[in-house]
């Protein structure tokens, strides 16, 4: 029994040649719609606790916690992705958040929280239930991907995103902030999204 036997199959992102695409469903072209995780690390696991799931032919919703007030929205936020990497019986955590032009702290960092605290819930199931088996979090951080303001970056600069570490502004807790330069296309190493930079 693993911990991601307790999530929703619905959710799980699909992790191949060791590398993850998280996708942000936006319309508009300027918008940041897609990071790759690359060099993820074996024995990862990957959901969305914000996936859009299939309703039926033609209706899709956005997945919600069924036992709270939908009109709340403070506590139905849930960040795009959660990278899980098993090492034994410790869990490295990686919350995934991604944002367009001119995020705001209250709103991501409101979503990234309480996918933390989601992911405690689950953690403790998992130990009451399945004794045996007791996970720990090892590592747990929050990233946050953002699309940059629109720039015009010469063809002959390679613009990959750069992380910045940096104290939230609502909540006792660090962030690490990558500014995106594409709306598509961009491929962060898993080295790089743990950094402590």
């Amino acid at each position: 029994m693993k911990l991601q036997n307790l999530v929703n199959p619905e959710l799980w992102l699909k992790v191949e040649n060791n590398a993850v695409t998280l996708e942000e469903r936006q319309t508009e072209s300027d918008t940041l719609r897609e990071v790759t995780l690359r060099d993820l690390p074996n024995n990862v696991f990957a959901f969305s606790p914000d996936k859009w799931v299939k309703i039926n032919a033609d209706k899709w919703k956005q997945s919600r916690n069924q036992f709270l007030n939908s009109e709340n929205d403070k506590i139905n936020k849930n960040c795009d992705a959660v990278i899980i990497h098993y090492d034994g019986n410790q869990l490295n955590i990686a919350c995934c958040e991604l944002k367009s032009k001119n995020p705001t702290p209250i709103q991501y960092e409101t979503q990234l929280i309480n996918t933390k605290l989601f992911i405690d819930y689950l953690v403790a199931l998992f130990n009451t239930f399945y004794e045996e088996e007791k996970v720990e979090i090892k590592n747990l951080w929050f990233v946050l991907f953002h699309k940059n303001r629109a720039i015009r970056i010469p063809k002959n600069i390679r613009a990959e995103p750069q992380p910045v570490k940096e104290k939230m502004k609502n909540y006792p807790s660090y962030i690490i902030k990558y500014k995106c330069n594409k709306a598509s296309y961009n491929n962060i190493q898993w080295s790089d999204l743990t950094t402590d930079s």
